[in-house]
C-alpha cells in the first residue's frame, strides 16, 4: 500500500511516499500557510514529478496549528484517503507522561520510529528549528525529555541583541579556538551545541536502566553528532518513519 506521510514543521515540512514501510520518494519544502489548493497542488506536482501514483493512505504530524485543517482538507476532498493524524491517542505508544496532550506530534513520531528501528530504552535528539531530546524507558514508554532552542534560532536571537554582532554563515570552524570574531561566533553556537547534547544525553542516560540507543534526525544533525562522544545512529527520515508506522499501525486497528 501506498502511504504518504507528512511532517509539518515550523520552518521546513518534509513529505515521504512509502510502500508497505519502504520509502520510495522524499521531499523538501519550506513551510507556508497553505490553503488547501495550494497545498493539493505542491503535493501532486511532487508526485507527479516523481512519477509516482496518488497514495492510498495519508499520516501526518503537523506542529502548525493553522495548517492542520488545510491537511485534512486536502486528503478528504482532494486525495480523498483515509487520513491517519499523529497524537497521543494514534501513536501506538505508552505514554507515562503528566500531560499527554501537550506532546507534539513530531516527537511522537520520532519516538515510534525509535521503537520500530531499535530496542529501548533510546534517546532520539532532533536538532531542528528547536532541539528536542526524546526518552524511551526500557519498558518501550515513552516518559519525556527536554527542548531547548535550536542552533539556527540561537544564532539568531543573538545576532538580534548584540548590535556589534554581525550574522555569519554558521558551519563549524577549523578549531573551536576562534582566530576572528565570525570564528568565535561559529565556534560558541556549535561546540556549544555538541556540548549540550552531550551534556543532556548524559543527564537522560542517568534516568533510565541501562545504556539506551541513541538516534540523531534534523538538519543540523550529522554535523553535531559527527563531533560527539557518544555513538548516535543518525537517520535523516526518522520523523517521517514514525509518521508512517504510526499510518500503519492505525490500519491494523481499522
Amino acid at each position: 500500500m501506498l502511504r504518504l506521510a507528512a511532517d509539518v514543521g515550523n520552518t521546513r515540512s518534509s513529505f515521504g511516499l512509502f510502500d508497505d514501510g519502504s520509502l520510495v520518494g522524499r521531499w523538501r519544502v519550506g513551510t507556508r500557510h497553505w490553503t488547501a489548493d495550494e497545498l493539493w497542488l505542491m503535493v501532486s506536482g511532487l508526485l507527479r514529478t516523481a512519477e509516482v501514483p496518488n497514495p492510498e493512505s495519508v499520516a501526518f504530524a503537523c506542529v502548525v496549528p493553522q495548517l492542520r485543517h488545510a491537511l485534512l482538507e486536502m486528503c478528504s476532498d482532494r486525495l480523498k484517503v483515509d487520513v491517519v493524524e499523529v497524537g497521543p491517542d494514534t501513536a501506538g505508544i505508552e505514554v507515562d507522561y503528566p500531560f499527554p496532550s501537550e506532546l507534539g506530534a513530531d516527537r511522537l513520531s520520532n519516538a515510534a520510529a525509535a521503537l520500530k528501528l531499535g530496542a529501548s530504552p533510546a534517546i532520539v535528539a532532533d536538532f531542528g528549528t528547536a532541539t528536542t531530546f526524546d526518552v524511551i524507558d526500557d519498558e518501550g514508554r515513552y516518559v519525556g525529555g527536554a527542548i531547548a532552542p535550536g542552533i539556527g534560532v540561537s544564532a539568531s536571537e543573538l545576532f538580534k541583541k548584540a548590535e556589534r554582532l554581525s550574522p555569519v554563515d554558521l558551519r563549524f570552524p577549523p578549531s573551536p579556538l576562534g582566530r576572528s570574531t565570525a570564528q568565535a561566533i561559529q565556534s560558541g553556537v556549535l561546540f556549544g551545541a555538541v556540548g549540550a547534547a552531550e551534556r543532556m544525553v548524559r543527564l537522560l542516560s542517568s534516568e533510565l536502566r541501562g545504556n539506551p540507543t541513541l538516534w540523531a534526525t534534523g538538519g543540523w544533525a550529522a554535523g553535531i553528532v559527527a563531533r560527539c562522544g557518544y555513538e548516535f545512529e543518525v537517520v535523516p527520515e526518522l520523523t517521517l518513519i514514525g509518521i508512517d508506522e504510526i499510518g500503519r499501525l492505525n490500519e491494523e486497528v481499522l
